[in-house]
Parts: C-alpha cells; structure tokens; sequence
C-alpha cells in the first residue's frame, strides 16, 4: 500500500469539504486555511515516513510528483499551441482543464496558490512540493530506520 498515494486522496477529500463548507469568496485565505494547508502538507512529509518504514523503495513516495509532472506539461502543452491545438480549453490560449485539475489535485495547496497568483509560479509550486514533501519524509524515515537497524545488528552480535 501506497501511503503517499494515500494520503493524495485524503487530501482532496478533506480539503474540498473544507473548501465547500466555506462562507466567502475563494481568493480569501484565511489563518484556518494556512493551517488545514500545513497539517495536510505534514500528513504528506508522515506518509513519505511510513513508505520508509515499511520498506517500500523512494520511487513510491514519487508517483504523486509524476502525475502532477504530466499535468504540469499537458497544461503547457495546451497553453502554447493555444486554440489550433487544445480542444478542450474554454477559449483562446487558456489551458482550462489541465490548469484546474493541477490545483484541484493539490487542493492542500489552495491558500499559496491564492497568494501567487499572477506570479506564474502556483503551477510550479504543487509540482515541487509534491516531490519534496514526501522525500522528507521518506529520507527522515529511511535515516531513522537504517540507524535502528545498525544498532539492532550490533545488539544481536554482542548477544552471541
């Protein structure tokens, strides 16, 4: 089991029904959205944790960053070619579909993505951080194991 993968979908479940219940327009952000955003930001950097204690290798704490690569790309792909090529954009040179699935995948990410915008970089924001919040993770988990297990090893060793 995938725990990062996981907690991807926990995300957009939790953070929707966050988003839904809200009273408000959706470019306020709020003190409460900050912190919804970073306690589901940590629930990311803990499944990244339980990949490595369950002995499952770094590419499994990356496949959320590969999806969101191939958004990424498709969103720019339509974005450049424009209107000649995106049949599914809503006019012009807008990639509409790709754009909102990127940020609604990374909903956890709405209240940066808010406070970015027209900067160009909340579309590149969920793409580093969904390989990075995991590799936290991951590597704090794989430190903290590998270091349990030499230590484990040694006790053994003494024993016999």
């Amino acid at each position: 089991m995938n725990y990062v993968s996981l907690t991807y979908l926990a995300n957009l479940f939790l953070y929707s029904l966050y988003f839904l219940s809200r009273n408000g327009a959706e470019t306020d952000a709020s003190p409460l959205a900050y912190t919804i955003s970073g306690v589901l930001s940590l629930f990311l950097i803990g499944a990244g944790y339980w990949n490595a204690k369950n002995k499952m290798t770094y590419r499994s704490v990356l496949w959320m960053f590969f999806v969101n690569i191939l958004l990424f790309i498709m969103s720019g792909v339509f974005d450049r070619f424009g209107e000649d090529f995106n049949i599914l954009s809503t006019a012009g040179d807008e990639s509409f579909i790709f754009t909102l699935v990127l940020v609604a995948y990374n909903g956890y990410l709405y209240p940066m993505i808010i406070d970015l915008d027209g900067s160009g970089f909340p579309l590149v924001l969920p793409v580093i951080l969904s390989g990075v919040l995991p590799s936290l993770g991951y590597l704090a988990g794989a430190g903290y194991f590998s270091k349990n297990r030499i230590s484990g090893n040694n006790d053994q060793l003494l024993k016999k």
